[in-house]
């Protein structure tokens, strides 16, 4: 008997299920296809919006830069503006200084100070001063300062002119430089055209040109006051132009001996000087420099002697008045810039600093009034320049005698002005899968980008800054004062402006989602 194995049965079932595992390794192969190239557009796309934000920030912050600039550009002209007129004032006194010592060197050599020089026998001050070639130096002084007085005026427009000029180019190039910007960052960008460019960047940059202006700075405005109160200050001009009062080198003290020749000769004092007081003002309408000054002379002679008396021997003391070489009356210098005529007021404009009144006291000081009252009366003699004073213009923030802002926050001091640059960047310069893929129908990702472009905003803007202290109050109206405890505001007079990217604003992003 022999064993047999039984015949293996098919499975009716086996030969369908045959390959079924092809479609889910097909489904999950084109999963992962469509995950790869969703993670390659995100990445892609990130990167590219990240350039584009960093591109759009830059382009930004050029324009606020050049902003910035515009008005440190106005600080410092404004700085030299008022450091020319303290030139042209300057100038303006040491003609009047010279003048005077021209006039009181000439007394020195006239007949009674002559004839009173015969009975000294040591003054070597005076010898010293009669030597000095004092009228020469005036007479040439005087043709100088006519001409640089001329040229500093003229300089001053120029600058007036110039703070206008770059003002205009600035409005012009801000968006141009932006523009640049872009093209240097990311070559595949541009600025937008349409909403932005034509209209609401033009707008904010209009905005920001509106908020400085040219002031008038010779009428009674206020804003006008403003510019001359920092020319006139104590703290722009120095003491011998608000000033002047001397006691000029030539004299005599007690060596001067008229009576050693009388034989019961007891001794002898004698002095001699010339008061000198001047000063210089801005007149009250603020268009001419004046300055007068005054020098009298005189002194005291004395000489005792002794004379036999019933007692014995008497003193007796004569004293004589010595005066200078225009019986009393004195001598004078004067000096004006801008129109010719007469000295107009005797303190001028209300904030010239009180040193300078009466022209540095020469009219109210005892010693020195009536030569001072009587070149008053004469005038300030030739101008040096018929337009001198104080010039047509000057560039400040459009209110600066406005009201002051509780908070010192940027954006309350000078930084309310910024301006939204929106830059975008066509898709097809993205690469993405819709661009790499550009054959292929099956495996496609939508890059989802509005109006095929990619597009993004930033703003900057430009404010003024000079804090006291670094401290976490930098932004109040505390961390915002100065060493002197006054909080400064926005101005064009001090070159502390600087630009930084803010936040875009809602209005900002509605325009741009419009746009689109």
């Amino acid at each position: 008997m022999s064993l047999t194995t039984a015949p293996k049965m098919p499975n009716p079932g086996s030969r369908s299920q045959n390959g079924q595992a092809l479609p889910f390794a097909l489904a999950f192969a084109i999963s992962a296809a469509l995950v790869a190239l969703l993670l390659f557009n995100s990445g892609m796309l990130a990167n590219s919006k990240t350039r584009l934000q960093n591109t759009a920030d830059a382009a930004a912050y050029s324009a606020g830069v050049l902003q910035a600039r515009d008005h440190n550009f106005s600080a410092y002209t404004n700085r030299a503006m008022v450091a020319n007129q303290v030139a042209v004032v300057q100038l303006v006194s040491l003609k009047s200084y010279l003048e005077d010592a021209s006039n009181t060197h000439q007394r020195m050599s006239g007949p009674i100070l002559t004839l009173e020089e015969l009975l000294p026998t040591s003054k070597p001050n005076w010898d010293f001063a009669k030597s000095l070639p004092v009228e020469t130096v005036s007479l040439n002084f005087s043709t100088l300062a006519g001409r640089a007085v001329t040229g500093l005026d003229k300089l001053i427009v120029a600058f007036e002119k110039a703070q206008d000029a770059h003002h205009k180019a600035t409005l012009l190039d801000m968006v141009m430089v932006a523009d640049e910007v872009v093209k240097r960052n990311d070559p595949n960008a541009r600025v937008s055209q349409g909403t932005f460019t034509l209209g609401r960047t033009q707008v904010q940059v209009r905005d920001w040109a509106d908020s400085t202006q040219s002031h008038k700075a010779n009428d009674d405005s206020a804003t006008a006051d403003r510019f001359a109160d920092v020319v006139v200050s104590e703290n722009s001009t120095d003491q011998f132009t608000r000033n002047r009062f001397s006691s000029p080198t030539p004299r005599w003290y007690s060596e001067v001996m008229p009576c050693t020749w009388a034989p019961n000769y007891v001794s002898s004092f004698t002095t001699f000087n010339f008061a000198h007081a001047g000063g210089s003002i801005l007149s009250t309408d603020k268009k001419r420099w004046l300055a007068l000054d005054a020098t009298l002379g005189g002194g005291l002679t004395t000489c005792t002697f002794w004379i036999p008396c019933l007692t014995g021997i008497c003193y007796i003391n004569v004293s004589s008045i010595l005066i200078d070489d225009n019986f009393g009356m004195g001598g004078s210098g004067g000096g004006v810039a801008g129109a010719f005529g007469g000295y107009d007021s005797a303190t001028g404009y209300r904030k010239n600093p009180s040193s300078t009144a009466y022209y540095g006291g020469a009219m109210v000081n005892p010693l020195t009034m009536l030569p001072a009252g009587i070149r008053y009366n004469r005038g300030p003699g030739n101008t040096l320049d018929s337009a001198g004073g104080l010039q047509d213009y000057y560039r400040d923030v459009a209110n600066p005698t406005g009201s002051i802002p509780q908070d010192q926050a940027p954006e309350n001091n000078g930084g309310a002005y910024p301006i939204t640059i929106e830059i975008e960047r066509p898709a097809n310069t993205i690469n993405t899968s819709s661009k790499l893929m550009q054959a292929s129908t099956f495996l496609k990702i939508n890059d989802g980008l509005k109006s095929d472009t990619m597009r993004t905003l930033s703003s900057a803007h430009t404010f003024f800054f000079r804090p006291k202290t670094d401290d976490s109050n930098i932004f109040t109206r505390q961390g915002w004062g100065r060493a002197d405890s006054k909080a400064e505001l926005a101005n064009l007079f001090n070159p502390y402006w600087q630009a930084r990217l803010v936040d875009r604003s809602q209005a900002d992003r509605a325009a741009s989602w419009a746009a689109q």
